[in-house]
Parts: C-alpha cells; sequence; structure tokens
C-alpha cells in the first residue's frame, strides 16, 4: 500500500511540475533548443516537428530550408493559444529566427564513415536515437524491421551483454573475491545505461526497457518466474509515473507489447535456446502483425524472413559499433543499401479496429488463463 501512495505521490509531483513548467512557457514568447525530428514539404512551405526533453511541436517556415532533419536549433516560439493538454503531448506554434547549431563531434565523426547520407542516418539512429529520413522509415516498415533501428529493449540488452562482457575480466583481475559479483556488475551496467538514456534523450521504449531491467535486478533474488505480467505491469506503471506523456506515445505502447508478447510465449513454451534464438522471433513477428498493422499498413513479401533478420541483427548491431569506434563503418554500406531497396515495392492493409480490440481481448485472456501446472515451461 506504502508502494502505491509513493507512486502516486510521484505522478501528482510530475504533474504539477509539468503544470508549472507550462504556465512559465506561456507567460511570453520565448527561445528555446530543440531537435529536429521531423521535416516535409507541403505546397509551398516547410512543415517542422521539434522536440526537447521537455515539450514536442509542430511549425511551418516558408523559408528555404536544405535537410536539416536530426539537427539541434534555436529557436523563437510563440506560445500563445497552447493548452495544458497540448503542451503534455504537441502542438503547433509559430516561430522566429530559426538558427541551425553545430553538429556534435560523435556525429561527425560517423557521418565521414559514409558516402551515402541515407546509410549515415541509419546509424545515427542505431546509435544516437537519431529520427530516420522517411523513405528509410518506408523501407524498413514494409521489411518488417522497424524495431531494429528504433531504439529499443533488443539493443538495451545486447549493450548489457557486451557490457558484462567487457567488465567482468576487469572486475575479477581487481576486486576481492569477498565481495557479490553479480550485484556490483548489475549496479555498474545499470548506471552506465542510464548514462545512456540520458545521451539519447529518453526514447519511450528505452525507459521501458531501463525500468524493467531494474526491477528485474532489485527483485533478482525474490522474483521465481522473471517472465511475470505483474512485473511488466510494475516497469509500465513507473514509466507513466515517472513520464507521463509517454500514454500518447505508440513507440511506448508497441514496446510494451513486444514484451508483453514474449511473456505469454513463455507461459506456454518452454525456455530453452532453440526457443530463444529461433522460434520467438518468428512467433513475434507473427504474433505482432495485427497490432503493428493497425498503425502501419505497409507489407511485401520479403517481410516474411524479418525474424531470421531479427536474429542476425544480435550480431550485426555489436559489431557495427567495433567498425564505427575503429572508423571502419562502412564495410556493410553497399549490403544495406541492396536490402533496403527490397522494400521499395509494397502493398497496403490495415488491422481493422474491431479485429484490432478483440485481438487485445484475446491475448488478455491468454495472459489471464491459469495453467494446469504452475511449471510448465520449466518441465
Amino acid at each position: 500500500m506504502k508502494w502505491i501512495w509513493l507512486l502516486f505521490s510521484i505522478l501528482f509531483f510530475n504533474l504539477g511540475y509539468k503544470y508549472y513548467e507550462y504556465k512559465n512557457f506561456i507567460s511570453h514568447s520565448q527561445f528555446i533548443t530543440a531537435k529536429i525530428v521531423n521535416q516535409y514539404k507541403k505546397k509551398n512551405y516547410w512543415v517542422l516537428k521539434l522536440k526537447n526533453n521537455k515539450i514536442e511541436f509542430y511549425t511551418t517556415t516558408k523559408d528555404d530550408l536544405k535537410d536539416i532533419l536530426n539537427k539541434n536549433v534555436e529557436v523563437g516560439v510563440i506560445t500563445k493559444g497552447i493548452s495544458f493538454w497540448q503542451y503534455f503531448t504537441k502542438f503547433y506554434a509559430p516561430t522566429f529566427r530559426l538558427g541551425i547549431l553545430e553538429d556534435k563531434k560523435y556525429k561527425i565523426f560517423i557521418e565521414n564513415q559514409h558516402k551515402d547520407k541515407k546509410i549515415a542516418n541509419i546509424f545515427e539512429a542505431l546509435f544516437f536515437g537519431d529520427r530516420l529520413y522517411y523513405d528509410t522509415r518506408k523501407q524498413l516498415s514494409t521489411l518488417g524491421i522497424s524495431h531494429l533501428f528504433a531504439l529499443s529493449g533488443l539493443h538495451l540488452a545486447i549493450i548489457s551483454g557486451v557490457l558484462y562482457l567487457l567488465i567482468s575480466p576487469i572486475y575479477n583481475f581487481l576486486i576481492p573475491p569477498y565481495r557479490n559479483r553479480n550485484i556490483d556488475l548489475g549496479i555498474l551496467i545499470l548506471i552506465t545505461l542510464f548514462g545512456y538514456l540520458w545521451f539519447v534523450d529518453f526514447p519511450p521504449s528505452l525507459v521501458r526497457s531501463f525500468i524493467m531491467e531494474m526491477i528485474v535486478f532489485l527483485f533478482a533474488f525474490y522474483l521465481r518466474d522473471i517472465f511475470s505480467f505483474k512485473l511488466l505491469f510494475l516497469a509500465v506503471v513507473v514509466s507513466l509515473v515517472v513520464f507521463p506523456n509517454f500514454i500518447v506515445s505508440i513507440g511506448f505502447f508497441l514496446s510494451v507489447m513486444g514484451v508483453f508478447l514474449i511473456f505469454l510465449f513463455f507461459k506456454y513454451f518452454k525456455l530453452n535456446f532453440l526457443n530463444g534464438l529461433v522460434v520467438l522471433p518468428i512467433y513475434l513477428y507473427v504474433a505482432m502483425i495485427p497490432i503493428v498493422h493497425y498503425f502501419f499498413g505497409n507489407f511485401n513479401l520479403y517481410q516474411l524472413f524479418s525474424p531470421f533478420v531479427s536474429i542476425i541483427f544480435n550480431i550485426f548491431y555489436p559489431f557495427e559499433i567495433f567498425l564505427h569506434l575503429i572508423d571502419n563503418g562502412d564495410l556493410f554500406d553497399e549490403v544495406i543499401k541492396s536490402y533496403l531497396s527490397l522494400g521499395d515495392k509494397f502493398i497496403t492493409f490495415y488491422t481493422p479496429e474491431v479485429l484490432f480490440w478483440l485481438y487485445l481481448i484475446i491475448l488478455g485472456y491468454l495472459a489471464s488463463k491459469p495453467l494446469h501446472s504452475q511449471n510448465h515451461y520449466k518441465q
């Protein structure tokens, strides 16, 4: 009961502080720093979507702009007429005196390794959480691998594994044997991951994954079943308490559903190497189709190979980090370009709303249905 009151207290504090920020924001026109997370031409003007760690909003300009996607800018915002709900979610605001800030050195380092700006953008999305170009997003969506190139729990899990392998030998050499190795390494990894979240500006899917990992770590000695729906529910509640605006995030919802389906899989099937590495990606792709296609409609036959691409990605991602660190990030550029081109042609279909909600109800029933044996998937 104390935990419930604590969570409610944090939620009300966050909402109250958000309202304080809102009142200060609308009190006068002001200059802010933000990142351009979307840019497209409409008739004779540009539509821009800007985001920083407080707000996300749209604006328009008739300036003759070049490609400034993912650029940091300083811009004046006219804040009159913005409601608290709009401030809390997204809004439109007129702007003036937009100025482009200098790129970070680490981004220039990545860009200089690629001749094709589109490929450089893919790796900036993978490493720094940058937004992908519209054409690239369509190709990845058609091929069914958008989730691989948008920072999520998969990336956090791979990074955690790599950190564990790198830190373990150093820890064993420096730290006395009477220390609790698992606790020490867990804390070091969580601190490093939090720094990475801060660096990429807390994407919703990564926040959910980090909170999940932290909860699993805190309760590791008490949990008999790490695939607990209660654990997922707690992670979702904590995420929404800390970041209430995630409630309108499609990315957050898809991330939660992906983990939900993984937990559902291991409720009914054994946890072993074959299921985890081969069967799970295929199942997850099929199970996510009605959910993903409620929001995104692109499809072609190459999408059927996406589970196998997901398996390869577990090796590809850390290897690409290594290649970019040694300034050889362009090694697979032509392969990536050829693969992406397979997503140029597609058909479009969306899951009807009635079927979408019916599917969610069925999933909820399967999750709540008791098994004859509590140790079913462990046997």
